[in-house]
């Protein structure tokens, strides 16, 4: 082994990057660099693919693939450790890339992020992983580098699974990360790749107070308890924004916190302060739970022009026992009612193929959904099953998983939540009609879209081509006044053009 630490680390990500576990690794960049390491950025967009939450198309993501990227990039750096954020949908890409470098390389592979922390021996059985962290990583990888390097002994190091004579073995979880104490994340980690100018990206917490079933926030609550969930400072919250907006003048703030509502304190005294100091348009998650006029107006009159909820579903039975979820109907119409009189903007999360979901429930949320003012748009998802999410057992009960599902599960056979891979055929026919439908939903004249959920009418629309629905959410999007998603279309515009210069060259 060597006598200093690994000073060369390499991190390597695939999917997309407004979502936690890609901001996530801008905190952990900057606390190795901070620590005086070099770190090298290995990352595949996925564009078009299966993590792609806007226009999935096996063609242009075939057209856009770098299959070499990573193992090119390992032999080019020639990096001391090779850091894994691994997704449940891109767990079987992560182990085929870490094989592919093995065969070349012998470098110490550690795998982390969701899937490695829930299932994380069975990550183990696989010989190209070397490591699992199980949990949150910042402070954990500074141990972990020096157990590498041999200057430390790795069971000094929490949270962490490894490899002793053969053995799988694992220390105890480490603490909770204080979140006053990292650093700003560093946002030249994906400057090359995403625009900070048009949309900044913030988490401002970790976790969430609920324990919806199906949720990957209550699997990582699992980990740690109870007290997972908790809040940066105010003061940390804007040191942030400051910074961002000195360096990157962006147009908006997306708070990609599942729960950015709840404490009226906090809330009321970084409104203020965000208005005053920052004054840009942002985009915010809240839950339907204690949601009030007063938090509407709050967020308002901070300069928020939409804010997300999560429902789900408008089966009452299915959201209580099913998902876990406090909240009634009436408590989401109440809800969107204060958006509605605060003239809020907001967005709902829809998810389909629940456990014991019927047509009944797709016609009734075509008429719930028509009924809303203030609507934007209707954000389909397709339930992802994580191994240790308590829904899976409701699934296997249901008849909507088989026996066997969690080990399946564990080794990423499943599809993302903007696919869907369970029921039968005529089923899934019924659900990709219903899911078009609620994406234009908030378009169509609702006698029009009554017209469409009858019969076998709802069929037809599963014959619109990925880009033409893309078109159309875009289209929605600009009724909305939505910055990001209004962006999309010359986004992917670029990408397409990108792809085909490249390719154009390389045949010459």
């Amino acid at each position: 082994m060597n006598n200093l630490s690994p000073q060369r680390v390499m991190i390597v990500y695939r999917g997309r990057y407004h979502i936690r576990e890609a901001l996530d690794l801008e905190t952990l960049a900057a606390v190795l660099r901070g620590a005086g390491r070099q770190v090298r950025f290995v990352y595949d967009p996925d564009c078009f693919g299966a993590t792609d939450n806007v226009l999935q198309s096996a063609l242009l993501a075939r057209l856009l693939a770098r299959p070499n990227r990573v193992p090119a990039a390992v032999a080019s750096w020639e990096p001391d450790v090779i850091l894994f954020q691994v997704l449940s949908n891109t767990y079987r890409w992560c182990l085929e890339t870490a094989e592919h470098i093995k065969g070349q390389k012998a470098v110490p592979i550690v795998f982390m992020g969701l899937h490695p922390s829930l299932v994380p021996t069975h990550v183990m059985r696989h010989a190209c992983v070397d490591y699992v962290i199980a949990g949150e990583m910042e402070g954990v990888v500074a141990d972990l580098l020096e157990a590498i390097a041999g200057r430390r002994d790795v069971r000094e190091a929490g949270s962490l699974y490894y490899r002793c004579g053969g053995e799988v073995k694992s220390t105890e979880p480490a603490k909770l990360v204080d979140l006053d104490a990292l650093p700003l994340p560093d946002k030249d980690l994906f400057a090359p790749y995403v625009s900070h100018r048009s949309s900044y990206c913030a988490m401002v917490s970790r976790g969430c107070p609920y324990s919806c079933s199906f949720c990957e926030e209550t699997c990582s609550k699992k980990l740690y308890g109870g007290k997972y969930f908790r809040r940066k400072s105010v003061d940390t919250v804007m040191a942030e924004l400051a910074a961002g907006k000195q360096r990157h003048r962006f147009r908006e703030v997306i708070f990609k916190d599942s729960y950015l509502s709840g404490n009226k304190a906090w809330l009321s005294e970084l409104m203020g302060r965000y208005k005053k100091e920052i004054g840009a348009p942002f985009k915010c998650f809240c839950t339907v739970t204690g949601f009030d006029l007063e938090t509407a107006q709050m967020l308002k009159d901070g300069g928020c022009y939409s804010v997300e909820f999560g429902l789900q579903t408008w089966n009452d039975e299915i959201r209580s026992k099913i998902l876990n979820r406090r909240e009634s109907s009436e408590d989401a119409l109440a809800a969107f009612d204060c958006c509605s009189k605060a003239r809020l903007r907001y967005d709902v999360d829809h998810m389909f193929n629940l456990p014991y979901e019927s047509r009944d429930d797709h016609l009734l949320g075509v008429e719930r959904y028509g009924q809303l003012e203030y609507l934007g748009r209707i954000k389909v998802h397709h339930l992802v099953y994580y191994p240790t999410a308590d829904i899976v057992a409701h699934a296997m009960e249901a008849g909507d998983l088989p026996a066997g599902a969690v080990e399946s599960l564990a080794e990423g056979h499943e599809s993302d939540f903007y696919d869907q891979a369970t029921g039968s055929a005529e089923h899934r026919k019924l659900v990709a009609g219903f899911a078009a439908l609620y994406k234009v939903l908030p378009l169509l004249p609702r006698r029009v879209a009554r017209w469409f959920a009858a019969g076998n009418r709802i069929r037809w629309l599963t014959w619109i081509p990925s880009p033409l629905m893309a078109v159309l959410q875009a289209v929605n999007a600009l009724r909305c006044r939505d910055l990001r998603f209004a962006a999309y279309v010359s986004i992917y515009s670029r990408k397409v053009l990108h792809s085909i210069l490249r390719s154009h060259t390389r045949s010459k």
